[in-house]
């Protein structure tokens, strides 16, 4: 469950509108997008837009709580983060267009792969999965 502070904290929820609206709803994207989309400098609407329940790769539920240490209580699963399709070091923009929100084990995997670099994965996959089922 997400944990959410009983007060207005402003180093927490940022506005009382934020925190209006975190309390109403019971919804903590409404302050990871507003500070995501601060921080990547695009639109907070078209942001939150992209702030699904699940990861958008493996469909893991996301917790959108505060914090972005892993706890005991906040797997790499359940961590949202930011995710550049088009990875920076590949010259892709902070653009709306260019992110989806996965989780951190999903960004981590994808580091700063490519559809080039994706596919590649695909091969070890095919052959790891082939060699598994001559073994059995």
């Amino acid at each position: 469950t997400m944990k959410i502070y009983p007060k207005y904290d402003p180093g927490t929820y940022h506005t009382r509108e934020l925190y209006r609206q975190v309390c109403e709803s019971k919804d903590l994207r409404v302050v990871w997008a507003y500070v995501n989309s601060r921080k990547w400098n695009v639109d907070y609407d078209e942001f939150l837009s992209l702030c699904g329940t699940c990861c958008a790769n493996c469909g893991h539920k996301l917790d959108y709580g505060l914090g972005k240490n892993i706890t005991e209580d906040k797997s790499l699963e359940a961590t949202p983060s930011t995710d550049h399709i088009v990875p920076q070091s590949k010259g892709g923009p902070d653009a709306i267009d260019n992110f989806w929100i996965i989780c951190m084990r999903c960004n981590t995997l994808k580091n700063d792969a490519t559809p080039e670099g994706i596919k590649r994965y695909e091969g070890i996959v095919r052959v790891l999965t082939e060699n598994a089922k001559q073994k059995i």
